[in-house]
């Protein structure tokens, strides 16, 4: 039912849909058989503006929110959940920015997220942790202005292709879950790497990786709002 959409709600939904039908439906096999990543769909919804449907304004976006990105997920995922899912897993990542970062933090990594030229990935699921959130084991320990991390988050969405993720580590273990921070990590960090792609049984345009954390040093401002918010972040 679309009679609760707004006229900009419904032209977001219309162009997805479009892009879908005539671009992501006549690959979406070859994407799937091959597990390619969609980077030249990904260009196509950077130049639509599409990337940028739930930024606000002020940092490049169009000033939408979930609804607006849901639009677009679910247009997308008429022709391929795997290639939609390059789409969402960005929102992942890009939502605890959009809620609790800094407006410095915002204007540093919002902007290119909107204009489709870098990606974002969320990393909370490990090999005991994921809908037990509380189960995090990744630590990051503050060390002069540098927190270092610590740990390996697996089955991450984007995971090796995106250029920011938004990770919640443990910063203060007797805390139980008032211990877990969250934190932004960038691509090419000395201390961050990947483990292999994933070869899964379907959605496989969609790429998962495990991350891994080897005394990865971050300055300490990519600390997203306080320590002991990274559980409110996550939920």
């Amino acid at each position: 039912m679309e009679y609760f959409l707004t006229e900009e709600q419904l032209m977001i939904k219309d162009l997805a849909k479009k892009i879908a039908d005539e671009k992501i439906a006549p690959v979406a096999i070859e994407y799937d058989e091959e597990g390619k990543f969609p980077d030249d769909i990904v260009k196509i919804l950077a130049e639509s503006d599409l990337c940028g449907v739930y930024i606000p304004e002020d940092y490049g976006g169009l000033g939408g929110g979930i609804l607006e990105m849901s639009l677009v997920v679910e247009e997308l995922s008429r022709a391929c959940g795997g290639i939609s899912l390059a789409f969402a897993g960005t929102g992942l990542g890009t939502f605890p920015i959009i809620l609790f970062g800094s407006d410095e933090q915002k204007r540093k990594y919002l902007p290119d997220i909107a204009s489709g030229s870098k990606l974002a990935a969320f990393g909370l699921t490990e090999a005991n942790a994921g809908s037990d959130a509380a189960g995090v084991q990744t630590t990051a320990v503050l060390d002069g202005n540098e927190y270092v991390l610590n740990g390996t988050k697996q089955w991450i969405t984007n995971g090796g292709e995106a250029d920011i993720y938004t990770v919640i580590a443990c910063t203060n273990r007797l805390k139980g879950a008032r211990g877990f921070s969250a934190f932004i990590v960038e691509k090419g960090t000395p201390g961050f790497s990947f483990g292999k792609k994933e070869n899964k049984m379907g959605i496989r345009a969609s790429v998962t990786r495990e991350l891994v954390f080897d005394n990865c040093r971050i300055p300490k401002e990519n600390l997203l709002s306080k320590e002991g918010m990274g559980f409110i972040v996550a939920m």
